[in-house]
């Protein structure tokens, strides 16, 4: 059992520990002396001597001091020695950045309050195609983070200004994550981990392996670098879920309440997962002579993550009849029921009436994978320098759900036995979940009626993209101010695509609806579920289905190779061109630097759907864009700096936004459609900031920076004129239609300030941290204002202390993230609350080869909870999941 209170006393010490460390500077006042001292001894980066987590944090600190661009990094202090498991969980350190963490470990990247999918992830400067594990997420440009564990990593880079000959098509900030190559090691570096995680939830030890070779010929001209990893996790956690708002008032058979709504329905969800993530690279460089360099770098990753969600839901959203009500809430949207009785003899089956309560389960068979293959080379002139870079990055996804119903009404439950003179009390007071019943044990698998679904979905996506780069610089020697010019070119052509089958599975007899019941499935009974999220009434002894047994009964179930019947609807193709002219200058005078330039995009689109009257439709879309940037640094001191820049940034829209769907009913004279004529993203950026950088690896800052997005999308329906097939007759006519899609139109102003400080505090002790508060304001195509803006949360920190000496190291860390607002659910705003995380990592080298570490992460057990709106449900929740915590135990090598 778990102690929340011991874990809440942990997080107050912990964070009140690493806070003391604010104070830091003051000692500095003190020692100014030493610190001159160290400075003449670490004048550069390559002179570093210190080692570990604090050699880490300088050279973070030294990558920023020296950029010519707003950025921030996270580097690995050794081979396989990254401070966090996996790259999402790295960057949630860096300011400015937010993560989620739905499923227990960091699966999507926030810049500066804007949504993931308006941020890019690359792989040494190129993109990473990637694919889904899960059909519920619709798929982006944003790179899944949680695809690519840590070890094959040797820094991160976070840009939030652009550069004119950086990538193109973020708003939001550009993540590039930076391989090792071999000729920057000695020969023969071998390293290899191994590792065991434990899951609270789970209550089960899993493994991970790495490891790592690096070779290269005694005149280091040429090298090759190996490296793979491969990583065991059994998730598993338990949800509470609540659908708000469906109309009720028809309901009401009793007159027991004063009320207009209802929840659609609520449920207990018990969600396991097994992943397998394996990644290898292989890294070959040759360097014929100092002036080139030709590098060739192989990256691939595959996740398999095979996962069943039983949710145990009462469905007031499909029953006839509501009575004894005895709570209601005062809402904004109305009075609401949130505890009431239902009977099982008044579910009779009929649509609209036919579940009473029961398991809606879903098992996913699921397998993401991708690839990278790119050709890097840098040749060194004296009047110039040159760089050529191509390469080809691939994805696949392949998801196969079978569903498995114990729903129960009075026309299926003759096969688990029951009566109909069972009762059940639905009750969401106190802002949780609990369900109380007569005559019915919910723990015992044999009183749901099982009915396996017939057709089942095979959902199969594929991205992939080719690109070439050249870049020219030349250095100037009596062009006064310009120190150098920069130009080039980049051409990319991608093409995403999205297919949906529906499969037949054959029942064997003896799994037939209404004779079978879940006893008849792998299942394991038991309790323990909901320990941190119960109240008096959740049921916390519920049938879990055995993930293994599941999934070898779906896998005899599937037809071999499955597909079969295509989902037209469900179809769409995005084939993109772009090409990327720039120009660019850097330039110092007296105390300023920086560089300036502009970068010329053109775009173009082919997307290929089908509609209903047409198959395989393809409609193009073309645009272009001037993208101009500044970056100016002004040294007001050797240790002070101001630091500010202004560009015009894109993004581009996200891909089931770009779909030439377009579907009707003649009847209702509404529609719904993807828009492929959309223009991208836009908005003006600025950024301006102070650095101090008071002593060897310190800094303290505060920048502030804001975005005007000017050409905002929203989801929204507006009259069109269309021809149109009459349903009844086949005729052809022409009709205004209500049709939804995302459109163009609206703008947003998002300004912020992000605060920063890191030092060490002498005896071995430092700490880093930093704050970010987001202001936000959004309009949309109607001119209404007061919206939330997607990923915005209006306050972020992080704290970092730590000890470390030539042996041994320990870390606490905690990272805050506020709410933000996350889309729309069932017609109503959701939104994400604010999350804690404490972490800890603490390590020992046993031998000059040998180190032994000890991770805890969420060690206060902090729930992850969304909820509704205030302005309609008064915030009343919409899930509260209990991921748990997770302790790593490593010991790895290295020669």
């Amino acid at each position: 059992m778990k102690s929340n209170d011991f874990r809440k006393n942990l997080l107050a010490r912990g964070v009140a520990l690493a806070l003391a460390g604010v104070a830091a500077p003051l000692a500095y006042a003190q020692d100014a002396e030493q610190q001159d001292e160290k400075k003449k001894e670490s004048a550069s980066l390559e002179e570093i001597q210190v080692v570990g987590f604090r050699a880490a944090l300088e050279k973070s600190v030294n990558v920023k001091r020296y950029a010519t661009v707003v950025m921030d990094s996270v580097n690995a202090e050794d081979i396989g020695k990254f401070p966090d498991k996996n790259i999402g969980d790295a960057l949630m350190r860096i300011p400015g950045v937010g993560i989620e963490r739905r499923f227990g470990e960091a699966d999507g990247v926030s810049i500066r309050g804007l949504d993931p999918a308006l941020s890019l992830t690359y792989l040494n400067g190129q993109s990473i195609s990637t694919a889904q594990w899960f059909e519920g997420y619709r798929p982006t440009r944003g790179f899944r983070s949680d695809m690519l564990a840590s070890e094959l990593v040797s820094s991160l880079e976070v840009y939030k200004s652009p550069r004119a000959d950086l990538p193109d098509g973020s708003i939001g900030g550009v993540v590039n994550i930076k391989t090792r190559r071999p000729l920057e090691m000695a020969s023969n570096t071998v390293h290899g981990s191994m590792e065991y995680q434990y899951s609270e939830n789970a209550e089960r030890w899993d493994p991970a392996f790495s490891g790592l070779y690096s070779w290269k010929t005694e005149d280091e001209k040429f090298g090759v670098l190996v490296s793979a990893s491969h990583q065991e996790r059994f998730t598993t956690y338990d949800a509470m879920e609540n659908y708000y708002g469906s109309g009720a008032s028809a309901k009401d058979t009793d007159g027991s309440g004063d009320f207009s709504h209802v929840t659609w329905g609520a449920g207990h969800a018990i969600f396991q997962q097994q992943r397998e993530r394996t990644a290898f690279n292989v890294t070959t460089q040759f360097q014929p002579t100092e002036q080139l360099d030709i590098t060739a770098n192989y990256l691939n990753f595959a996740l398999s993550a095979d996962n069943v969600n039983s949710n145990y839901l009462v469905v007031p959203g499909r029953t006839a009849d509501i009575r004894n009500v005895t709570a209601v809430g005062d809402f904004p949207a109305g009075q609401g029921a949130l505890k009431h009785d239902s009977y099982l003899s008044d579910v009779t089956g009929e649509s609209g009436n036919d579940y009473w309560f029961g398991p809606d389960t879903f098992f996913r068979n699921t397998n993401p994978e991708a690839q990278a293959l790119d050709i890097d080379v840098n040749y060194s002139h004296e009047l110039f320098d040159a760089h050529v870079q191509v390469g080809h990055t691939e994805a696949e996804g392949d998801i196969i759900v079978i569903g498995y119903s114990g729903m129960i009404n009075t026309a299926t439950m003759g096969a688990a036995g029951l009566t109909g003179d069972e009762v059940l009390t639905l009750d969401l007071t106190g802002n949780k979940l609990g369900v109380e019943f007569e005559g019915f044990d919910p723990s015992n698998p044999a009183n749901y009626p099982l009915s396996i679904r017939e057709n089942n979905p095979h959902i199969q996506d594929a991205d992939e993209e080719t690109y070439a780069q050249f870049d020219l610089t030349v250095p100037m020697q009596d062009a006064g101010i310009i120190t150098s010019v920069k130009t080039g070119l980049k051409y990319q052509d991608r093409t995403n695509e999205r297919s949906l089958h529906n499969f037949t599975v054959d029942i064997p007899a003896s799994l037939a609806a209404g004779t079978a019941t879940y006893a008849d499935l792998p299942v394991n009974t038991g309790c323990g579920q909901y320990q941190e999220t119960a109240k008096s009434n959740t049921l916390t002894c519920l049938p879990t289905l055995d993930l293994d047994g599941i999934r070898d009964l779906s896998d005899s179930l599937t037809p071999s190779n499955t597909l079969q019947r295509e989902s037209l609807a469900d179809f769409y193709q995005i084939n993109e061109q772009k090409l990327a002219v720039y120009g660019m200058a850097e330039f110092e005078y007296d105390k300023f630097a920086g560089n300036f330039g502009v970068r010329f995009v053109d775009y173009d689109l082919e997307s290929v759907a089908n509609q209903d009257d047409a198959l395989r439709v393809p409609t193009k879309n073309d645009y272009n864009e001037f993208l101009p940037s500044l970056n100016v640094t002004y040294e007001l001191s050797e240790d002070l700096l101001i630091r500010g820049a202004a560009a015009r940034v894109m993004s581009l829209p996200n891909y089931q936004d770009l779909r030439n769907t377009f579907s009707y009913n003649s009847t209702t004279r509404t529609g719904s459609a993807g828009n492929p004529y959309l223009e991208p993203w836009l908005a003006t950026q600025f950024d301006l900031g102070i650095e101090w950088y008071f002593a060897e690896g310190a800094l303290a800052s505060a920048t502030y920076f804001r975005k005007d997005i000017d050409s905002f999308l929203f989801s929204i329906s507006e009259l069109e004129t269309h021809e149109i097939i009459d349903e009844n007759t086949g005729d052809f006519f022409t009709a205004e239609l209500d049709i939804s899609r995302t459109r163009n139109g609206g703008e947003a102003k998002l300004q912020g300030i992000e605060l920063q400080l890191q030092a060490e505090l002498g005896y071995g002790f430092g700490v880093t941290t930093n704050y970010t508060f987001t202001d936000a304001e959004v309009v949309d195509n109607n001119g209404q204002d007061g919206l939330n803006l997607p990923g915005n949360s209006e306050d972020m920190w992080n704290v970092t202390s730590y000890w470390e000496n030539d042996r041994y190291s320990a870390r606490l860390m905690a990272n805050h993230r506020g709410e933000f607002f996350n889309g729309f659910r069932i017609g109503t705003a959701s939104e994400t609350e604010a999350f804690t995380s404490v972490d800890v990592a603490f390590s020992a080298e046993v031998s000059e080869n040998v180190t032994v570490s000890l991770q805890g992460m969420n060690l206060t057990g902090e729930l992850y909870r969304t909820k509704n709106s205030q302005d309609s449900w008064d915030g009343i929740f919409q899930l509260i999941n209990d991921g748990g915590t997770r302790w790593f135990v490593n010991a790895s090598v290295k020669f």
